[in-house]
């Protein structure tokens, strides 16, 4: 009886310790089948992974050039502002501007019949005043006026009468350059100054200067009969302005369509008259005393005068980092109103 209670004790024993094994070796395999991935989960985890990282490159890359593009129109923007100041500062020193009829030497009249421009009575000063370089075949003559310049010192002489100021006459012009073919300049086109003083720096005289004080006509007729140098002592003002004309048909395209014009307000004229040349202009308005005579033998106007220039730029930002293209560097015109504070034919009172 006893050895039938010991057989019972051994079997339950191994059925127990069977079991437990057979749990331990279920549990084993079960934590083996579950480690890892399978070769579709890591496929499919990698399109994923490349697909959100592909996703965010590109838009670090657009935020980038957005950046890039909102940068480099922000500051052509602020350099045609510069550009804009510094000659509103250069004309209001101004005792003579040219309007684009006399810088061309041809006739504007208003709807009325009488003279609106200086027209007749000059002769065309840019028919033969060029840069002193060779970018007169590439440059569109803008503005031209006359302004005082003090005397250098090296003509102050001992033995000169004493006076509280001494000032000559300075022609200054603004030209509008095209850039291309010139790897110097990025942008489309720059703006360059130029001069034709009395005297150089060190009290010399410049060769050929014809003073407007001794033309018949004055600043309207000089330089007359005489031969003219070559303008002097330039500088560019600014790059990156836009020239491309009105009738342009990407720029047409860009725009909408239609015809592009622009005028100018009553009593005002166009400077240039070249209609082309819109992106860097004036509109000077004439006083009746510069005006021509209605009638042949009528006597001219006479009496002193302030002219008043309302000055246009615009810059294009196309050869900057993050432009593509003209279409997309295109920026609105500023502009600005001047009068100016030389006074011409005064009798002080």
């Amino acid at each position: 009886m006893k050895s039938i209670r010991y057989n019972n004790i051994l079997f339950k024993l191994f059925l127990t310790r069977r079991s437990t094994s057979l749990n331990a070796e279920k549990a084993r395999r079960g934590k083996n089948n579950n480690s890892g991935f399978t070769l579709v989960e890591l496929l499919v985890s990698i399109i994923l992974g490349s697909a959100i990282v592909a996703g965010l490159m590109s838009l670090v890359v657009e935020l980038l050039t957005t950046d890039a593009r909102e940068t480099a129109r922000t500051e052509t923007q602020r350099e045609m502002q510069m550009a804009l100041d510094y000659i509103s500062r250069d004309l209001r020193e101004a005792v003579y501007v040219y309007d684009g009829a006399c810088l061309a030497g041809t006739d504007v009249r208003g709807s009325n019949g009488k003279p609106k421009a200086l027209g007749s009575k000059c002769p065309g000063i840019f028919n033969s005043l060029k840069p002193a370089d060779n970018s007169a075949n590439n440059s569109t003559p803008i503005l031209a006026f006359w302004k005082l310049d003090s005397l250098p010192e090296g003509i102050n002489c001992p033995g000169s009468p004493s006076c509280l100021a001494g000032r000559s006459y300075t022609l200054v012009a603004y030209f509008l350059t095209d850039n291309d073919g010139d790897p110097t300049w990025k942008g489309k086109a720059r703006i360059q100054r130029w001069e034709l003083p009395r005297y150089t720096s060190n009290g010399g005289n410049v060769s050929g200067y014809v003073n407007p004080l001794d033309v018949e006509g004055g600043f309207a007729q000089w330089p007359g009969p005489n031969p003219l140098p070559r303008l002097q002592n330039g500088a560019v003002l600014v790059d990156f302005v836009d020239n491309r004309s009105l009738n342009d048909p990407d720029l047409k395209a860009s725009l909408g369509g239609g015809n592009i014009s622009v005028d100018c307000p009553p009593e005002y004229v166009l400077t240039p008259n070249n209609t082309d040349v819109r992106n860097f202009y004036a509109c000077i308005k004439v006083p009746d005393a510069l005006k021509p005579p209605v009638n042949p033998g009528d006597p001219p106007p006479t009496g002193a005068f302030n002219q008043k220039v309302i000055l246009f730029i615009r810059g294009n930002a196309a050869g900057k980092p993050g432009i593509k293209d003209a279409n997309e560097g295109y920026m609105p015109a500023i502009a600005t109103q001047v009068l100016n504070r030389g006074v011409f034919d005064k009798t002080p009172q």
